[in-house]
């Protein structure tokens, strides 16, 4: 923690991010739940997912002071399965092709 930040200032700057977090689930919720599924409602919710995971890995998984391996590789992750949810919405036979097993 930074010598100029109190403990009292961190804990309500984490208890707003921690709210923020708890808004974007509940919204994805809501639109999941009841919007039209559309290219725009899953990029909505894919967009809302990778705002929700570089909070959480920002501030709470505290890993912007490991090796930047791990911090890349986390990152990495949190962006690949929204792409794959966009990809599955854009393609999806072409996936399903992909992913079927051969008898």
């Amino acid at each position: 923690m930074d010598k100029t930040t109190s403990p009292a200032k961190s804990s309500r700057h984490l208890d707003m991010i921690w709210l923020l977090l708890m808004v974007m689930t509940i919204t994805n919720a809501v639109i999941a739940e009841q919007a039209e599924p559309s290219l725009l409602v899953t990029l909505t919710i894919c967009w809302i997912i990778v705002i929700k995971a570089r909070l959480v890995i920002d501030h709470f998984m505290d890993l912007k002071g490991a090796s930047p391996y791990i911090y890349y590789l986390m990152n990495a992750y949190f962006y690949l399965f929204p792409i794959l949810a966009i990809l599955v919405w854009l393609f999806p036979e072409q996936v399903a092709n992909l992913t079927r097993i051969s008898s």
